[in-house]
């Protein structure tokens, strides 16, 4: 049972990874220290951790704002493989890098399209970037939630499926002009 548990609380961890890179290692620090993560690594339960990553989670969150789509996916899939892996290490090591890569990654590809059309509709980066980092927040402390995790993954799937349905459909008239 804890092995279900881990899994989906790094696959829930990842999930929030894809919103704000390092925000999420944050939240699993504090569920850490509160007994609420049993297949996290022990290098997750310090004070010095915790303070860590709330510091490099909120300067991450806070540098999203300006940074480049490639690097924002890319430090996304580092942190949902770093957030998996040290959320379910403890009962499966290394499994989880290849996975939380990939759903930080394919999160952040959905967010960051999203995050770009509410700045193109008139909002401002630093603010799109405040709301994003409160979501990773706010999902990161939903993925704590046994089986929870699961249903995130879930989720960030549909938005991706429908992000891409969206741009076919904006697009499509443009094929008749070839």
């Amino acid at each position: 049972m804890d092995i279900l548990v881990a899994l989906s609380q790094g696959a829930g961890l990842a999930v929030a990874c894809g919103l704000a890179a390092l925000l999420p290692l944050g939240v699993l620090a504090v569920a850490v220290l509160l007994g609420w993560a049993p297949g996290a690594l022990d290098i997750a339960e310090g004070t010095p951790f915790l303070a860590a990553a709330w510091v490099a989670g909120v300067v991450e969150a806070a540098l999203r704002a300006v940074l480049p789509l490639p690097i924002r996916i890319a430090l996304s899939g580092l942190g949902g493989a770093a957030a998996f892996e040290l959320a379910a290490g403890g009962e499966i090591p290394f499994a989880g890098l290849v996975a939380g890569a990939a759903i930080g990654a394919g999160t952040a590809w959905t967010a960051t399209r999203m995050a770009d059309r509410a700045v193109q509709g008139g909002g401002t980066p630093w603010g799109v970037a405040a709301i994003l980092g409160a979501a990773a927040i706010a999902v990161g402390a939903i993925a704590i939630i046994p089986f929870a995790g699961f249903l995130l993954v879930l989720v960030a799937l549909y938005g991706g499926f429908r992000a891409r349905k969206d741009d076919r459909e904006r697009y499509a008239g443009l094929r008749v002009l070839k």
